[in-house]
């Protein structure tokens, strides 16, 4: 899910930080609209992430792809591209038991989420949820995902657990 930048991120989460857990509602939107916060974007996304195969199989990712950045989709789809994708690199996102969303930090015009997700099986993961809002005329003033990485793959001490 990322458009191959790698966010900078030598900030300090402090991540014993307050982090409030993901709503998991029923059935998420398909797509992204000015009227949603940024919040509710990494919301929509997890909860559909988190019931993938809900109406139908692979919905969960199709809805993350939908949310994704015109940029970030021009370089990580088409749609099946991005299932393999996203499988194949974010296993734990999908299908997990629940996830917690930490307040942004701003990166120049970006805004970073840190969510920890609990998934089926194995440790929690760490992952940084990127954020911008659109300009776009297709979606003019969305926020949108510019990118999603893993802790593991931007270590500093900032952001221990």
């Amino acid at each position: 899910m990322s458009d191959g930048r790698k966010p900078s991120v030598a900030f300090a989460l402090g991540l014993g930080l307050v982090m409030t857990a993901c709503s998991m509602s029923s059935t998420p939107p398909a797509e992204p609209s000015p009227e949603f916060a940024p919040r509710e974007v990494v919301d929509i996304v997890l909860t559909a992430l988190r019931s993938n195969n809900e109406p139908a199989p692979d919905t969960g990712i199709a809805t993350a792809f939908a949310f994704a950045s015109p940029g970030n989709r021009e370089s990580t789809g088409p749609l099946p591209r991005f299932i393999q994708m996203i499988e194949a690199g974010y296993a734990p996102l999908i299908d997990h038991r629940s996830a917690e969303i930490g307040p942004p930090v701003e990166r120049g015009d970006r805004l970073v989420f840190p969510v920890r997700i609990y998934p089926q099986e194995g440790p929690v993961r760490l992952y940084l949820f990127v954020l911008a809002e659109q300009a776009d005329p297709t979606c003019t003033g969305c926020w949108m995902t510019d990118g999603v990485v893993e802790h593991t793959e931007l270590v500093t001490p900032e952001l221990s657990i």
